[in-house]
C-alpha cells in the first residue's frame, strides 16, 4: 500500500474522518444489528450498557432498526419511535453514547413486505429507462439488450 508523505504506518481504517458536521476519530462503524430485545417496542435499560460498551470517543454507532409506527414493524421486540414512551426510553441510551463522546444515529425500520410496494415501482422506473432492468434481488442493473438504437 502506498502512503502519502507523513502517513507511513497509518492504517486508513483507524484514521480520523470528517462526516458532515461530525469529526470521527476512526472509520470503524457499529452497523445496525437486529437484537429483538425491546419488549413492547420500548427501548430497555440494558441497551444503555450494550451501546455504551461499544462506544469510543468520536466513534459512530447506528442503532438497530426502529419502527416508525405500530404497523411498520418488520420484527417483534424491536425499538419503536412512534410514542412518547419510546422516545423517552431512548434518551438515556443516546445520552450514554454522547457522554462517552460517540455519535449515534437511528436506523429507520422498514418491514420486508415493503418490498412488495417498492419492487413494482423499480420495474416501472426501469421501463422508463431503456438501458436498465431490475435484476434478481431487486437491484437495478445495466442491460445492453434493452438499449434503444
Amino acid at each position: 500500500m502506498a502512503f502519502k508523505d507523513g502517513e507511513e504506518g497509518q492504517i486508513p481504517l483507524l484514521t480520523p474522518y470528517k462526516m458532515g458536521q461530525f469529526e470521527l476519530s476512526h472509520r470503524v462503524v457499529l452497523a445496525p444489528l437486529t437484537r429483538r430485545r425491546f419488549y413492547g417496542n420500548v427501548p430497555q435499560p440494558h441497551a444503555i450498557l450494550y451501546y455504551s460498551q461499544r462506544t469510543t470517543k468520536g466513534g459512530f454507532l447506528i442503532s438497530e432498526a426502529a419502527g416508525v409506527s405500530d404497523t411498520a414493524q418488520g420484527y417483534g421486540y424491536t425499538p419503536g419511535i412512534w410514542t412518547k414512551e419510546q422516545i423517552e426510553a431512548s434518551k438515556p441510551i443516546v445520552n450514554a453514547v454522547h457522554a462517552k463522546g460517540g455519535i449515534f444515529s437511528v436506523k429507520f425500520g422498514m418491514p420486508e413486505g415493503f418490498q412488495i410496494l417498492v419492487y413494482p415501482l423499480l420495474l416501472l422506473l426501469c421501463e422508463m429507462r431503456a438501458d436498465t432492468k431490475v435484476c434478481q434481488g431487486g437491484e437495478i442493473c445495466s442491460n445492453p439488450h434493452l438499449k434503444r438504437s
